[in-house]
Formats: structure tokens, C-alpha cells, sequence
């Protein structure tokens, strides 16, 4: 059971249910606060408080059921401003709308993770790793 968790704590938890990613992963970008910080500034008003109490009583549902409501509840385009949509968007292109939040956040986004890649000019793979078979061939 959930215990009065802060809204930081839940856009951790839904972070990790709207890309795919572990919570751990969504951790280890280094990007959390400063992607909840862009949540909150570019939010509209009640949107995002309405949004964490909708994402509080999600993650009080079976897990089983946590897809659908977040697909019913969250994800319609109507649903909260597109807040959960903006939300995919932020982690995995490091933008909010067509601006970037900073280049750390172009350095560490999930596109780059779910495609096997690294983004150009920044987390090379190393020297002679060209070498090796890509992971999706093997």
C-alpha cells in the first residue's frame, strides 16, 4: 500500500509506467528533478495537482489494472492538458513541446536506450566497438 507519497515521488513512479522503464532506470538519467521542475513550470495551474491525485489512486489499483486506467484515465489528449503524452515526450526526447529542456536532457534520453544507440556526439560506445555484432542481431 501507498503512503501519502509527494508529487515528486509519483511522477517517479508514473514516469516509470508511461515509458516502459524501471523505476531505477527513469533514476539512473539524472534527470528527475529536473524534468519534475519542467513538469511543474510548464504545467497549467489545478492540471497537474488533479493529475498526481488521478496518479495516486492509479497506483492504489491491482497492477493488472494499472494499464487500462492509465489508458482510460491519463493518456487522452483531453486528459489533463496531454499532460501524461508531454510527460513520454520529456523522457524520451529530452524536450517539452518543441523546446529542449537542456542538452543533458538530449544526452539522456530513453529514444537513445530503446534504439540500442547512443546519442551523436556524446556517450560514444568506445574505441574498436564497431567490431562487435549490434545487439538486435545477435
Amino acid at each position: 500500500m501507498i503512503n501519502a507519497l509527494t508529487n515528486a515521488q509519483l511522477f517517479h513512479k508514473i514516469s516509470a509506467l508511461l515509458t516502459g522503464f524501471s523505476e531505477a532506470e527513469i533514476m539512473a538519467t539524472g534527470m528527475l528533478e529536473a524534468y519534475y521542475n519542467t513538469v511543474l513550470a510548464n504545467s497549467e495551474g489545478d492540471d497537474v495537482e488533479y493529475f498526481f491525485l488521478n496518479v495516486e489512486q492509479i497506483l492504489y489499483e491491482k497492477e493488472e489494472s494499472r494499464e487500462s486506467a492509465i489508458a482510460m484515465q491519463l493518456m487522452p489528449n483531453s486528459s489533463y492538458s496531454g499532460l501524461a503524452r508531454n510527460i513520454i515526450i520529456l523522457w524520451y526526447t529530452g524536450n517539452w513541446g518543441n523546446n529542449p529542456v537542456s542538452s543533458a536532457a538530449y544526452i539522456q534520453g530513453l529514444m537513445w536506450d530503446s534504439g540500442y544507440t547512443h546519442p551523436p556526439g556524446a556517450k560514444q560506445p568506445g574505441y574498436g566497438s564497431w567490431a562487435n555484432v549490434p545487439i538486435s542481431a545477435r
